[in-house]
């Protein structure tokens, strides 16, 4: 499967927030931008969407996520 660039970029957040994401994100041991991608695709698995190729089984457990969090 070919790879390509994604640049989430343009959204406005207050410094507490960027602070807490950023937090979150050093926690689990990824970059911002890697923190925000696995969180769009966790919603997006629990919607039905699949993602093979990209993923590791695994990838999305109760560990990993928030009973909840949308």
């Amino acid at each position: 499967m070919a790879s390509a660039r994604l640049f989430p970029n343009g959204a406005n957040v207050d410094r507490q927030f960027r602070e807490e994401f950023s937090d979150a994100a050093n926690r689990a041991g990824m970059t911002p931008g890697e923190f925000a991608i696995m969180a769009a695709a966790e919603k997006l698995s629990r919607r039905g969407w699949s993602f093979p190729g990209v993923f590791r089984e695994g990838d999305f457990h109760p560990a990993n996520t928030r009973s909840g969090a949308a």
